[in-house]
């Protein structure tokens, strides 16, 4: 646990060799909790640190939810057993996906299954299950501007960082100039606590994403806390802000080039990896698909690509120019 600011309060976790970094908020009428983590993460290091940062699960008044991935909802129906009185929320997009481990994959983990053939399978999919979660009904949903007030002298803002998912969300924290993100942006690379590449960015829509990011250069801001990055302060917020754009830039030139013969999502995957970044090869680069996914969607609805179904395999698009 590490204690930000007065009242707010970062609860350290990990997923996959990576850092999961959850915000606590307490102040003196009202708390948030930012995130559950993954099934088992309330009792392994939600709760304890909550607890040495002097609050009690039971003390809670609001469980966030900043969008819906396994690693930010999963934890959501064992908080509730600890936290009963707390109210659930998430952004409004986003809360069938939040519900629970069978509408989080058939939404997400799922979502290239049908027209590319790309899916998680054997114990990968497993884990994903697994660590999904129980189903929790969601009990309220923002879509930005709304405020809560935390003590007599501190209000906080939810604000909507769209991109990553359509429904997510973050904090605003304007006494003291910070914002508390989630996964609103990614930099270039997801980095392991070993300081390898684990995975690449994960956003799904592009126009929304660089929104976010024009966004978070505007706010008023001079601390920026995102899920699995370091922490940023001052100018090194700019410079996370423009390394984003910098890899949606890159990724769209690559993609266009790559565009000139038709090519599946796979296909697409499999050839930018390694030119995009270093993380472990093979299933890794189909990691990839969220992102390349959301960029042809982006040509496709230009008119600048379109969609083919190849006569050898008719369940699975190809993409060219126009």
């Amino acid at each position: 646990m590490k204690q930000l600011f007065d009242g707010v309060y970062v609860l350290e976790g990990e997923v996959g060799g990576r850092p999961l970094q959850l915000i606590y908020l307490k102040g003196e009428t009202t708390s948030i909790l930012l995130d559950t983590g993954c099934t088992n993460d309330p009792e392994n290091f939600i709760i304890p640190q909550m607890q040495q940062a002097g609050g009690d699960p039971a003390d809670l008044t609001w469980i966030l939810i900043t969008h819906s991935d396994l690693d930010h909802s999963g934890g959501n129906h064992q908080m509730k057993q600890h936290a009963p009185q707390a109210i659930l929320a998430c952004g409004d997009a986003d809360r069938a996906a939040c519900m629970g481990p069978e509408q989080l994959m058939a939404l997400r983990y799922d979502a290239f299954r049908a027209d590319h053939q790309i899916y998680y399978e054997g114990g990968v999919r497993q884990w994903i299950v697994d660590e999904s979660g129980q189903n929790q009904p969601i009990e309220c949903t923002f879509v930005g501007g709304e405020r809560i007030t935390l003590s007599a002298d501190w209000v906080v803002e939810v604000v909507a960082l769209p991109g990553h998912s359509k429904g997510h969300v973050g904090i605003f924290d304007a006494r003291h100039d910070a914002l508390y993100a989630g996964d609103a942006i990614h930099g270039r690379v997801h980095y392991g606590f070993d300081g390898a590449e684990k995975l690449p960015p994960t956003y799904l829509y592009v126009d929304d994403y660089l929104a976010t990011i024009r966004f978070i250069e505007h706010l008023p801001i001079t601390t920026f806390v995102g899920c699995h990055w370091p922490i940023k302060r001052d100018r090194n917020i700019g410079e996370f802000c423009a390394e984003s754009r910098q890899f949606v830039q890159q990724t769209d030139q690559l993609l266009r080039q790559y565009l000139h013969e038709p090519h599946t999502l796979r296909e697409t995957c499999l050839a930018l990896g390694p030119q995009l970044g270093h993380w472990p090869r093979g299933d890794v680069d189909l990691e990839l698909a969220f992102a390349l996914n959301g960029h042809l969607e982006q040509l496709v609805d230009r008119g600048l690509a379109e969609s083919i179904v190849r006569q050898q395999d008719p369940r699975i698009l190809a993409f060219a120019l126009a």
